[in-house]
């Protein structure tokens, strides 16, 4: 896709070609505070239909307003966008008592759309639309979820494993901007569209500190060469620490041996800690096997809670490290909300750098003011660890707040500030120049 406004030389070109080779292969899906905005069908009425059989619906529409004052390598012009998403879930949860155990099930449907100019990197253009099945489970499982040590399930759903680090939800939508082949239907931001195609899940605590879990997930996503892989997660718990280790293997992918992410084997290691009341300590270490060599990602977190404070603040920093030919896989934010593994609003999303070739410094203060009244603040720092792939070196300031009227409304202003050391014509992303961009969005949630 070339930038039509301007005449391009062949280093553009080459750059521009890289920018999107980049995007298909290291998964730049969206962010979401998944935190504040809970589970979908979490504060429904459940209806008793007998003694047996609990029904709860499930309604969750989510539209976003988005503004963006500089364009990134894949628009087709430079300048200011404008766009809005929206995404409305709908279906029903059910749960049959069967003894001792339970049976639960799911069916829920998805309607989506991008209007507008389409985002600020034209991965969606303001032209789609699309209402599909999005999930649809048969489950069991041996008690109510908060006592069952044994839960397993088939079918199309989203699956985290773990941290979120390697996998949380297929989560990747693409619009038309990079071809009708690879539209999911938008909500590019929103991340619409979650669920694996198909997946088995089995979860088996063997005793008080041990859990296992156990994961086959195939994706349909073209965007993502439509991969299967399998995973296995085990955690362990001891006094304040929590270990776990995860194993994941892509055992399929479209182009066989001739795509790099075919046979890709992770290994990661986690561990976590709570010192004391005020102080959290976590980090986790990624080794990948790739076919053309090895690669490796971590991070090292610590979190300190001002409890004699107004308000309890919270002070955060985190330093994440990614190599150069690092496969993030399915990464993506979890309930952490903010700022988990979608690392800054305009990096993340539309200029880079993604999870790939980098280090990451991120600086956050958190607190809530209210009971419904959540503010918070992220600043990065963007390094580039291999600059013949290009120069992402950035940095940027996010300020947000989630506001909650009532248990049904959420509402989620954000302004950013994107300032990068280079622009497109020398190797960066943005175009036109290296000006600061001045990124803002308003998400508008309505859950029953």
């Amino acid at each position: 896709m070339m930038n039509t406004c301007h005449e391009c030389t062949s280093e553009r070109d080459i750059s521009l070609k890289q920018h999107a080779g980049g995007i298909m292969q290291r998964i730049i899906y969206p962010t979401l505070l998944l935190a504040t905005l809970g589970c979908q069908s979490a504060l429904a009425e459940a209806i008793q239909v007998s003694q047996q059989l609990t029904v709860k619906p499930v309604v969750d529409v989510t539209y976003g307003i988005f503004n963006s004052q500089k364009s990134y390598l894949g628009a087709v012009d430079e300048g200011q966008k404008t766009w809005q998403e929206a995404v409305a879930k709908y279906g029903v949860d059910a749960e049959y008592q069967l003894g001792q155990g339970i049976a639960y099930s799911s069916v829920i449907g998805l309607s989506s759309g991008t209007f507008g100019d389409g985002d600020a990197a034209s991965i969606t253009t303001g032209d789609e639309r699309k209402t599909s099945l999005e999930q649809w489970t048969l489950g069991w499982r041996n008690g109510p979820v908060e006592e069952a040590t044994i839960d397993a399930s088939v079918g199309r759903q989203s699956v985290v494993i773990a941290d979120g680090f390697l996998v949380a939800g297929d989560a990747l939508n693409f619009g038309k901007g990079y071809g009708d082949e690879l539209n999911r239907g938008g909500g590019y931001y929103l991340a619409a569209r979650q669920s694996f195609d198909l997946t088995a899940v089995l979860h088996y605590q063997i005793n008080d500190a041990l859990k296992t879990h156990w994961y086959y997930l195939e994706s349909s996503n073209k965007a993502q060469a439509q991969p299967k892989l399998w995973s296995t997660d085990w955690e362990y718990k001891y006094a304040n620490a929590d270990f776990g280790l995860t194993y994941l293997q892509v055992t399929d992918v479209d182009g066989g041996d001739e795509n790099p992410r075919n046979d890709i084997k992770d290994v990661a290691i986690r561990a976590k800690t709570q010192m004391n009341e005020q102080l959290a300590l976590a980090a986790e270490y990624v080794y990948q096997d790739q076919q053309q060599g090895n690669e490796n990602a971590w991070y090292a977190s610590a979190q300190y809670t001002f409890d004699q404070v107004k308000y309890q603040p919270t002070l955060g920093y985190r330093l994440s490290s990614f190599s150069k030919d690092y496969d993030g896989l399915f990464y993506g934010n979890t309930d952490a909300g903010f700022g988990t593994w979608f690392q800054g609003e305009v990096a993340a999303n539309y200029s880079g750098p993604y999870s790939t070739n980098t280090r990451i410094h991120q600086l956050s203060i958190q607190a809530s003011v209210k009971e419904n009244l959540h503010l918070g603040a992220l600043a990065y720092q963007f390094d580039t660890i291999d600059k013949s792939y290009g120069d992402l070196d950035a940095s940027e300031i996010d300020l947000f707040a989630v506001w909650s009227p009532n248990q049904n409304i959420n509402v989620i202003p954000l302004v950013g500030f994107y300032k990068p050391k280079k622009d497109a014509d020398h190797g960066g992303s943005q175009l036109g120049d290296t000006d600061t961009n001045t990124y803002a969005q308003l998400i508008l949630q309505y859950v029953y």
